[in-house]
C-alpha cells in the first residue's frame, strides 16, 4: 500500500458540552475521503493472489455469509484480523407477572462486530493539513 497522509482540516466548534462548554476551540476533522466499492476492492486484493476478481468477491461473500449463518445460530465466529462476530439483540423489560415473548419483547437483532483493537487501531500513519472548502453560493 502507499504511504498517502490522512487529510484533515480544522474548522472553530462552540463546545456546548464539558468543562469547556460555551467556549469557542479549535476541531481537527478527516477530509479527502473517497469511497472503494466492493468489485474495486477485490480487484485490489486479487493483485496480490492468483485468483481474479470474482474469484475474490465470491470467496469474500461466502466467508460472510457462513459467518451471518453461524452467528444466526448463536455462535460467535472469530473473523480473522477483524475481530470476532457475534449475535447481539435488544430485549423490553417485562414485569414478572407477564409472560415474556420473544416474538414480542426482542428486536432489532444483529450481528454485531467486536473489533480487533490491533487491526482497527491505525498507528503507523502521517497527517497532512489542507484548506477547509469554501461553500459555493447561488448566484
Amino acid at each position: 500500500m502507499s504511504s498517502k497522509p490522512l487529510q484533515y482540516v480544522v474548522f472553530k466548534k462552540k463546545i456546548t458540552f464539558g468543562k469547556h462548554r460555551g467556549k469557542t476551540m479549535q476541531v481537527a476533522q478527516p477530509t479527502g475521503r473517497y469511497h472503494v466499492d466492493f468489485e474495486h476492492f477485490c480487484e485490489l486484493v486479487s493483485r496480490n493472489t492468483t485468483l481474479n476478481y470474482m474469484e475474490v468477491q465470491s470467496v469474500l461473500n461466502l466467508a460472510a455469509d457462513t459467518a451471518r449463518g453461524l452467528v444466526s445460530e448463536g455462535a460467535i465466529v472469530d473473523y480473522g484480523r477483524l475481530g470476532h462476530l457475534m449475535p447481539s439483540f435488544k430485549s423490553h423489560v417485562v414485569e414478572l407477572e407477564e409472560k415474556f415473548n420473544p416474538t414480542i419483547h426482542i428486536g432489532e437483532v444483529k450481528v454485531h462486530l467486536r473489533p480487533s483493537k490491533r487491526y482497527f487501531t491505525l498507528e503507523d500513519i502521517h497527517f497532512r493539513r489542507v484548506p477547509q472548502k469554501t461553500k459555493k453560493t447561488k448566484g
